[in-house]
């Protein structure tokens, strides 16, 4: 779940420099530092202001209709409608918005904050709702990950001369040990993710794979952020997959289903350890040994992980189970339930697997290449002869 922690900017408890004072506040709970959840974090103001100004109605009751339509929960409501509304038209809204936060963590966060003069609540936010992703999704810099104890301060495109230190000491003096991150061309001209569509897609493979046997919100929300960060791409298939399952009547509904897992495995493969020439330990690694490279992979990343009690042929033979699975899912008459279960254990599979070294999985610049390669197209095909 996205849940987005709402302040008054204005508050005269906040002072000038507001986004300092809350980020203390927010760290000051140590919420954040017990939770062992991986969360991607955006701040900035909510730029309602902006977006009315640019209207043809740039008016103050047209301002306040638009802060109610944005400020809009679907299951986490923890808004304080009273101070909320007190700011339409009058004062700036400041976010700490969190990527794959649980409910749970949600509430703790809430109770330690909710006693702020300047805190106007909580919510969750939904990015394949046009406003939300306009406002929150696109609109707010997104500048850290954390898990437990560790931040990741994020910096974009190899720019990293100049790092905030009073930023990373506030993060340590509050008990966090700090990094920097190369998000690559993420959030930036050569994003092409960052659309209604693809949220739509991804929506759709939260929604329905959570209610299968097995799996529930939280565990869809986490892979959601990891896939995310592999290749946007994949939710295509995800969504494909589980699009068919929802409306599934026939046998042959169920086998388009199945082929779906299969081009995600052969799609996994490819951003995971894509296609080489030469073997690997004996192997061949080619575009068609799609098997041979998932076992690649998870050798590599046993390789780098500080856990000493992983099998290679744990992860390895599941991967071979689950291509087996798929393909007979093509060939024989599977029921729902059967490629539902299939998919439970492609899901959990993944997972581990991006649990075996989360940092091997980020691929900053991978789901990219095509803008790279048609921007620099464009400039040749424009320069002067």
């Amino acid at each position: 779940m996205n849940i987005a922690f709402l302040f008054n900017s204005d508050h005269e408890s906040l002072g000038g420099w507001y986004g300092y004072t809350v980020m203390k506040r927010i760290l000051g709970t140590h919420v954040l530092q017990a939770a062992p959840r991986h969360m991607r974090v955006s701040v900035g103001d909510i730029l309602t202001y902006s977006a009315a100004a640019n209207s043809k109605t740039p008016t103050k009751g047209y301002l306040v209709e638009l802060c109610q339509a944005v400020y809009q929960p679907t299951l986490f409501d923890r808004l304080d409608y009273g101070r909320l509304e007190e700011t339409h038209g009058n004062a700036t809204v400041y976010c700490w918005l969190f990527q794959n936060m649980t409910t749970a963590i949600g509430d703790t966060l809430h109770s330690k904050l909710v006693s702020d003069p300047a805190y106007l609540g909580a919510m969750d936010v939904v990015f394949s709702e046009p406003l939300h992703l306009s406002f929150f999704r696109n609109s707010l810099c997104e500048n850290y990950r954390i898990n437990g104890n560790r931040c990741s301060m994020f910096f974009a495109m190899g720019e990293n001369e100049d790092p905030d230190i009073s930023i990373q000491e506030c993060f340590e003096a509050h008990g966090f040990a700090v990094d920097h991150e190369d998000t690559g061309a993420r959030r930036t001209v050569f994003d092409d993710f960052d659309s209604l569509k693809h949220f739509r897609r991804v929506e759709d493979f939260k929604t329905v794979f959570a209610t299968f046997n097995g799996l529930d919100i939280d565990l869809a929300s986490d892979l959601t952020l990891n896939l995310e960060e592999l290749h946007p791409k994949l939710f295509d298939a995800f969504a494909s997959a589980a699009r068919t399952l929802a409306r599934a009547e026939t046998e042959e509904d169920c086998a388009q289903a199945a082929l779906s897992g299969r081009r995600l495995l052969e799609k996994i493969a490819d951003y995971l350890f894509p296609p080489r020439d030469e073997k690997w330990n004996g192997r061949k690694v080619g575009r068609a040994e799609y098997r041979n490279r998932l076992w690649a992979y998870i050798e590599q990343a046993i390789a780098t992980s500080r856990e000493t009690e992983l099998s290679l042929t744990q992860y390895g033979e599941e991967a071979d189970r689950l291509v087996e699975l798929f393909n007979a899912g093509l060939h024989a008459s599977p029921t729902k339930t059967e490629v539902e279960t299939a998919f439970v254990s492609l899901v959990n599979w993944l997972s581990d697997v991006i649990a075996l070294s989360p940092a091997s999985v980020r691929k900053p610049y991978l789901a990219y290449d095509d803008s790279f390669r048609g921007f620099i197209g464009e400039i040749i095909s424009n320069r002067p002869a």
